[in-house]
């Protein structure tokens, strides 16, 4: 992204998060199921909700850490060339299944 920094890496992130309803009906699908009999429903949705998104928070800053940290190896050219030839052969030979299947 060039002339981009942190914050609007940030922006476009939170914007495409937020632009995203498929995030809020999988969580109000998939979270009213841990609520305990008899527990405060808008309470606990939104502390579960709440540990959701540091759990997230928590997952992505490692992915980010670790990317950051292999970043050099795959900016080396001769790995940069031969990671784009095996994902050529990957696709060609996802084209040529494409059309070779009868169904």
């Amino acid at each position: 992204m060039p002339g981009g920094g942190l914050r609007r890496s940030y922006v476009l992130g939170l914007a495409t998060a937020v632009a995203n309803p498929k995030a809020a009906v999988f969580a109000m699908s998939f979270l009213p199921q841990f609520v305990p009999a008899g527990a405060d429903v808008p309470v606990t949705l939104m502390l579960l909700a709440a540990i959701w998104g540091l759990v997230d928070t928590v997952w992505y800053l490692g992915v980010i850490w670790m990317i950051g940290r292999v970043r050099p190896v795959f900016e080396r050219p001769a790995v940069r060339r031969r990671l784009e030839r095996i994902s050529g052969v990957v696709l060609i030979g996802l084209g040529v299944r494409m059309v070779t299947d009868t169904r």
